[in-house]
């Protein structure tokens, strides 16, 4: 499908439209792609189905050749990413983790021909910052929120996965779906009542709402989805701004787990973010611990238990293509490959 007719299908606010115009991946932000077709749905429409996560399940999600399509992930991905690379990211990772995915963009300022070349690359690392101090906002933010209140209120499962920046607008996501719930059946005076809603959201959302964050770089989580937080030992996002296990100690977070691989490239080495890198060293801890690779539900037993055995990188075969994934060519001298 041509970009033209992609943009088509989306219906923006008018006041959106200057932005558009000035960095046009902006008009993908918040909606929701297939990354196999490459396809864009407008998330409003898809929102006014009958009923919204099944249709994404059914006509949205990619799912990799031969999968039993009975699992999927609403991901949000890092920045820098424009829809196109975003897909084909995905489909990387659906494929090593033989699970389904369905894209919510996380849109670029980036653009093909820009102005001031020197400019434009920094604008996504401004705009993250913002977004991680809480002072500006993202469609991704709103909309997740609706997806998970619609997940809630319909007792439906909903599983949600972010790498990087995707994580901090999935977090604030879910802090917005949390009040939304809460004010919607008691008012902001009523001390009380908040907190009854408060448990009957935590209690509720255990039950329904996962989350696997890649590399994740925000530390408000609030309580009540179940959460895994994975990453490679040495990525300096998770490792200065994301929650870690002694944070998570120190704040009780016991429905927050940790999957850490151990170090895989030099200290400093910004390509420990990369999960590209991160998805095969997941893979091969299905296969160590001799479940079916995608089978996140007895992942995350074994996690619970503590029984889960931790691939390390030279257990891994890893793909010859790695390269095609790599942000530094010169991170491939510490792969170990056969």
């Amino acid at each position: 499908m041509k970009s033209l007719d992609k943009t088509k299908k989306i219906v923006s606010p008018w006041w959106r439209w200057p932005l558009e115009v000035l960095y046009p991946d902006k008009k993908f932000d918040g909606q929701l792609q297939n990354p196999g077709s490459e396809e864009v749905f407008d998330f409003d429409s898809v929102m006014a189905s009958v009923n919204p996560i099944a249709a994404i399940a059914t006509d949205i999600a990619y799912y990799p050749l031969n999968d039993s399509r009975e699992l999927f992930a609403i991901f949000v991905s890092g920045l820098g990413q424009r829809e196109k690379e975003s897909s084909r990211r995905s489909r990387r990772y659906a494929v090593t983790l033989e699970t389904g995915i369905a894209n919510m963009n996380n849109a670029s300022f980036l653009k093909q021909n820009p102005i001031i070349g020197f400019i434009n690359r920094y604008l996504d690392w401004i705009n993250a910052t913002l977004d991680y101090l809480g002072l500006s906002g993202s469609p991704i933010i709103e909309n997740a929120a609706s997806l998970i209140t619609y997940a809630v209120n319909n007792s439906i499962t909903l599983n949600l996965s972010g790498d990087s920046l995707g994580t901090i607008l999935l977090a604030r996501a879910i802090r917005r779906a949390k009040r939304k719930f809460i004010y919607a059946h008691t008012s902001i005076f009523d001390l009380t009542a908040q907190r009854i809603e408060e448990q009957k959201w935590e209690q509720r959302t255990s039950n329904l709402i996962n989350v696997f964050a890649f590399g994740n770089g925000y530390k408000k989580w609030v309580k009540g989805p179940n959460y895994i937080m994975v990453y490679i030992q040495g990525d300096p996002l998770a490792e200065k701004f994301g929650i870690t296990p002694r944070i998570a100690i120190k704040q009780k977070r016991d429905d927050i787990k940790f999957l850490i691989f151990p170090r895989l490239f030099p200290k400093g080495s910004f390509e420990a973010h990369n999960m590209m890198f991160t998805t095969e060293l997941l893979r091969q801890t299905f296969k160590k611990n001799q479940i079916g690779v995608g089978d996140f539900a007895r992942l995350h037993k074994k996690l619970n238990s503590n029984t889960l055995e931790i691939a390390t990188p030279e257990e891994v075969s890893w793909p010859s293509d790695m390269k095609d994934y790599t942000w530094n060519p010169d991170s491939l001298k510490s792969i170990p490959f056969e």
